[in-house]
């Protein structure tokens, strides 16, 4: 099948039948998955899939739909489905589709999947936990993703990507006679498989803590102090900003910072960007899904708001002007102290590798579960904590900045470094 003789014959049929703009979304990925279940390398799996997003624009109303098979029956139905939405729809002068941009093709990443390799690295993963930490129960997934992307719409946008990388992901738990942790997990993408997965994003590290988490205890008594996040947990508040403030829906709604570019907004110690050019950034893509071509962009400077994440509908909807999309690949510069360091410099406080939680209420107050955390006092680890909260704002937490790490996990869609905040409360439960 001709993909893009495809997409252009149906973008032609729906202006054809009366569209005043429209745009074609064509995905097509291929995922080959290799799995360890209790302990053993046994599942192998091909799996593809395809989807075509269809949107139209008539009479400044908007209809989407989208298709998994395409045959002309099931592409003519969605057409039809298409129109007669359309006539029901609420119109909104927001509504438009991308601009001409030139007609690009892009590629990274790794196209075509080193099965030996994937094999290699999962079972000396398993032989290595296996060896080094007998205790831990664990499973593991590696897989290869390839996906195919075309964007055309009427405009004469016209993109595709070709986008290569692997996935890991493994959940571990461990057991001391009939003492057993709580679980933990890492998750990733890279472009190679360069490295062994034990030495990748402190894989090695969260599974050496999770030996120690079969005796835990809560803490003594109720303080306010310091909290160390391990990036996992850390950008999980970051989403929260992000996704809360400074993006998208929330700015026609309850941003708490509508109309502050080139102002200060958080601690001078942040500056967040998205790089989704960066081959760092294995899995992000370069078209964005409002029909852009994604660009590098900081998006905090310093504590200084320098652009809203925002896509064409929201920027249209809110009068602002659409710079760079609803973004990805998110960055956070790091800092110069190791997170060893960093731990020593606490008086009495908390490492926290990751949280459980709600969303904050719009005002960014916040109530969480520390998971697989540990109590610090005197510049050392003192024991494994359980059924200990922590409460605070988001908005000060990212005030609050005391330090950043060296160090970073790079996940393939995010880069973050270990962050120090000061004075937030931590509770019993």
């Amino acid at each position: 099948m001709d993909k893009r003789k495809l997409t252009q014959q149906t973008l032609k049929r729906m202006m054809d039948l009366g569209a005043d703009k429209a745009s074609i979304r064509l995905s097509a990925s291929d995922t080959q998955e290799f799995n360890v279940v209790y302990r053993e390398l046994n599942l192998l799996r091909s799996i593809s899939t395809q989807s075509m997003g269809l949107s139209v624009i008539k009479d400044q109303k908007s209809a989407s739909v989208n298709v998994n098979q395409l045959d002309d029956q099931t592409i003519n139905g969605a057409i039809d489905e298409l129109f007669q939405s359309i006539e029901t729809a609420d119109a909104d002068p927001a509504y438009d589709i991308s601009p001409h941009q030139p007609p690009s093709v892009f590629e990274k990443g790794t196209l075509k999947p080193d099965v030996d390799l994937v094999c290699d690295r999962l079972v000396e993963y398993a032989r290595q936990c296996k060896k080094d930490y007998p205790s831990v129960q664990f499973d593991a997934t590696m897989s290869h993703h390839k996906q195919h992307v075309l964007f055309a719409n009427s405009n004469g946008v016209d993109l595709e990507e070709n986008l290569g990388y692997y996935d890991f992901m493994s959940m571990f738990s461990a057991k001391d006679g009939n003492k057993m942790s709580s679980f933990n997990f890492t998750t990733f993408s890279a472009a190679d498989l360069d490295k062994p997965v034990m030495d990748m994003n402190f894989t090695g590290e969260l599974i050496r803590q999770i030996t120690e988490q079969t005796s835990t205890r809560p803490i003594a008594e109720n303080f306010t102090g310091d909290v160390i996040f391990m990036p996992f947990g850390f950008m999980e508040f970051l989403f929260e900003i992000v996704g809360n403030h400074i993006g998208n829906g929330v700015m026609m709604k309850t941003s708490r910072f509508p109309d502050h570019l080139g102002q200060k907004i958080l601690d001078d110690k942040l500056t967040l960007r998205i790089m989704p050019c960066s081959p760092e950034m294995c899995s992000e893509s370069r078209i964005t899904t409002d029909g852009y071509i994604a660009e590098d962009a900081t998006i905090i400077d310093h504590g200084i708001l320098r652009h809203y994440l925002l896509n064409l509908f929201a920027a249209n909807k809110t009068g602002k002007q659409r710079t760079v999309g609803s973004g990805n690949g998110f960055v956070i510069d790091p800092g110069t102290t190791p997170w060893r360091d960093m731990i020593a410099s606490v008086k009495r406080g908390i490492l926290c590798p990751r949280v459980s939680q709600g969303s904050p209420n719009p005002n960014g107050d916040f109530s969480a579960v520390l998971k697989n955390s540990y109590y610090i006092e005197d510049g050392r680890i003192a024991y494994p904590i359980s059924e200990t909260m922590m409460s605070g704002n988001v908005i000060e937490m990212f005030n609050q900045m005391i330090d950043l790490s060296a160090e970073t996990i790079n996940t393939g869609w995010m880069k973050a470094p270990f962050i120090k905040i000061e004075d937030l409360f931590i509770s019993k439960k």
